[in-house]
C-alpha cells in the first residue's frame, strides 16, 4: 500500500479460456486485456471495489485507479479504499479477488463494443462494517454482465499435471478394484472411492498415537483393507437345506418347470407319514 487510500496492484484477471459464474465459456486474449485496461476512464466511469458480486446497492470500500497488463495479467491499483477494508485485506481475511465485466453489446457498457470493467470484487469474509461509504447502485443488466471468480482463471494445468493425475487415478482404481476382489468394499461404491482416494494427499503425512505416521492416502487405503469382509464370491457349501429334516421329494412328481410350494410341501410330507402310521 502506498499513500492514503492507495493499495495494489491487484492481479485482478489473467488471458485464457474459462467458465464464468454462471457456467458459460469464454476466452480471453492478451489483446483483449489490454484493451480492457487502454479504455478504462475513472473519471467518467470508474469501478467499484466491492464485496462479493452484489446485485443491488452495495458499499463502495475503494475505486479502481487504474489497469495495466504484464505477462498476460490484468493488474489493478486502488484507491480511496477504506482503512477498515485495507487492514482487513492485510489481515488475509479475504483470499479471492475477482471481478466483472460488461459485455461488447451490454446497454449499460460505457465503452459498447469492448469489454468494460464493472467491479472488482473481494471474497472470502463478510463486509466490514464502514460508516459513511458512498453507496454503488447497480442496475440490473439483464445478464449483461459476467462475473468471474479467481479460481475460474487460475493458470491450466500443465500437461504433466495432467498425465500424473490420470497415472495417480489408475493406480487407485487398481487398488480399490484389489479391496473389491478381496470383499471389503461393495462394487457399487468402486467410482465414488476411486474419487475418493485420487484427491487424497500423497505427501504429507498426519501423526497419529505412538508417533506413528501415514499420508492421508496411505491411511485411508489401509484403513479399508482392515474391514471385515462385506461379501463373498464363489460357491458357498450351505450344507442341508434348511427345514429339509434331510427329507427327499422322491414320493412327488413335479412337473418340468415347476418347484413345490415349501408350505404345502411340509403338510404334505405330514399327512403321509400319518396315514403310513395308523394304516
Amino acid at each position: 500500500m502506498s499513500g492514503a487510500g492507495k493499495f495494489g496492484p491487484v492481479e485482478v484477471f489473467r488471458a485464457g479460456s474459462f467458465t464464468d459464474m454462471t457456467g458459460g465459456r469464454h476466452t480471453i486474449s492478451e489483446a483483449t486485456l489490454r484493451e480492457i485496461a487502454s479504455g478504462y476512464d475513472r473519471d467518467t466511469a470508474p469501478a467499484p471495489v466491492v464485496i462479493g458480486h452484489p446485485q443491488t446497492d452495495t458499499p463502495a470500500f475503494g475505486w479502481v485507479e487504474a489497469l495495466y497488463v504484464e505477462r498476460g495479467v490484468l493488474k489493478a491499483t486502488l484507491e480511496q479504499t477504506a482503512a477498515e477494508f485495507a487492514d482487513a485485506v492485510q489481515a488475509g481475511r479475504f483470499k479471492k479477488v475477482s471481478i466483472s465485466l460488461f459485455v461488447p453489446n451490454a446497454a449499460a457498457n460505457p465503452k459498447p463494443g469492448s469489454f468494460y470493467l464493472k467491479h472488482v470484487g473481494f471474497l472470502g469474509a463478510a463486509a466490514p462494517a464502514v460508516p459513511g461509504l458512498m453507496p454503488v447502485k447497480f442496475a440490473d443488466t439483464g445478464g449483461d454482465s459476467l462475473p468471474f471468480y479467481q479460481d475460474a482463471f487460475a493458470a491450466p494445468a500443465s500437461a504433466a499435471d495432467t498425465e500424473l493425475a490420470r497415472l495417480r487415478r489408475q493406480v487407485r482404481e487398481r487398488e480399490v478394484e484389489e479391496l473389491i476382489a478381496e470383499g471389503r468394499v461393495l462394487p457399487v461404491f468402486k467410482d465414488e472411492l476411486v474419487a475418493f482416494a485420487a484427491s487424497l494427499d500423497d505427501t504429507e503425512t498426519v501423526s497419529f498415537s505412538e508417533g506413528a505416521t501415514a499420508t492421508r492416502k496411505d491411511w485411508f487405503l489401509s484403513y479399508l483393507k482392515r474391514q471385515p469382509k462385506v461379501v463373498s464370491f464363489g460357491a458357498l457349501d450351505l450344507g442341508q437345506v434348511p427345514f429339509d429334516g434331510g427329507r427327499h421329494r422322491q414320493d412327488q412328481t413335479i412337473p418340468d418347470g415347476y418347484s413345490a410350494d415349501r408350505t404345502h410341501d411340509e403338510l404334505l410330507h405330514a399327512a403321509r407319514q400319518i396315514v403310513r402310521e395308523k394304516g
